[in-house]
């Protein structure tokens, strides 16, 4: 079994498997994700889990957190529209302002 997977042993879900998304894309945008995180949601680094399927849907309707509110955030902060990403994916938000700031990835 992945250490990124685990059978639960008890409880209503004993017997299901769990597996947790990759992160592999997100952790590639290390800075910029903690700076976004920080910036857009007021979050330190320990106070969120987020993977490369990750979306701003997954922030939205806690306090003061509506998607439109989000993407004017973005907007305001990064001078970036993000409101064509209709998936919301974070990762995909990630490699909008790393291209913004350095250029396209190769």
């Amino acid at each position: 079994m992945s250490n990124k997977s685990r059978i639960i042993s008890s409880g209503p879900l004993k017997g299901k498997k769990i597996e947790l998304a990759p992160t592999t894309g997100v952790n590639m945008f290390g800075r910029i994700f903690e700076e976004f995180m920080e910036k857009i949601f007021d979050f330190v680094p320990g106070e969120y889990l987020i993977s490369d399927e990750s979306s701003l849907y997954d922030f939205t309707g806690f306090d003061k957190y509506d998607l439109n509110d989000i993407q004017k955030r973005i907007r305001d902060v990064y001078s970036l529209d993000v409101s064509d990403i209709e998936s919301g994916n974070l990762l995909e938000i990630f490699k909008r302002i790393h291209n913004k700031r350095y250029g396209e990835l190769s």
